[in-house]
């Protein structure tokens, strides 16, 4: 996921290895940070794989005086970024967080590629809404094993948090129905 943050910054302009930090962990936080050491890290392996490259530190569109290296990304990383921005089958417990990165970004893909990611997230969240209606089904099937716990703290508190889920869904599908909306307006524009 870093390595999709990073090669994302970067597709806009060079960037200080500083500012890459800066604006990652001002993107991601406030409970999650990239350390330097893993940025560091990460820079480097992205630099040695021929995915970004070290830049003129004049190129950024920042003016800064502190002394840092500077990065920009190569067309093998533009590949890259392409490669990862298109992948929707890995890390499908996060990828609520990682579309949330990605649709930043997919003003660099092009209008088929952005409504093919719309289109499989609509997927995915109406997915986790069928899942929570099949728990609630399964509640309203069986009343004779509910009813024991049905006035119980945890069965109200397992309702109410069913409820609050599919709630926090079904905002997310208005969104990303919005989010087409825009990709479409933009296109047609």
């Amino acid at each position: 996921m870093y390595e999709l943050l990073v090669l994302s910054l970067l597709m806009k302009f060079p960037l200080h290895a500083y500012l890459i930090s800066k604006i990652a962990n001002d993107t991601i936080g406030p409970w999650e940070t990239v350390s330097r050491g893993t940025l560091s890290t990460l820079l480097n392996k992205l630099n040695k794989a021929g995915f970004i490259q070290e830049a003129n530190p004049e190129n950024v569109p920042f003016p800064s005086e502190r002394s840092s290296r500077t990065y920009e990304i190569t067309d093998k990383g533009k590949d890259r970024f392409y490669e990862l921005m298109m992948e929707t089958e890995k890390g499908l417990g996060n990828y609520q967080k990682i579309f949330r990165r990605k649709a930043a970004y997919l003003d660099f893909l092009s209008y088929e590629d952005q409504v093919y990611l719309v289109d499989h997230y609509t997927r995915y969240c109406q997915k986790a809404i069928d899942h929570i209606k099949e728990q609630q089904l399964e509640f309203d099937e069986n009343p004779n094993q509910v009813q024991p716990m049905q006035n119980t703290y945890f069965f109200q508190t397992i309702q109410g948090l069913m409820d609050h889920q599919m709630n926090q869904w079904k905002l997310e599908l208005e969104w990303i129905s919005h989010l087409k909306e825009q990709i479409k307006t933009n296109h047609s524009n």
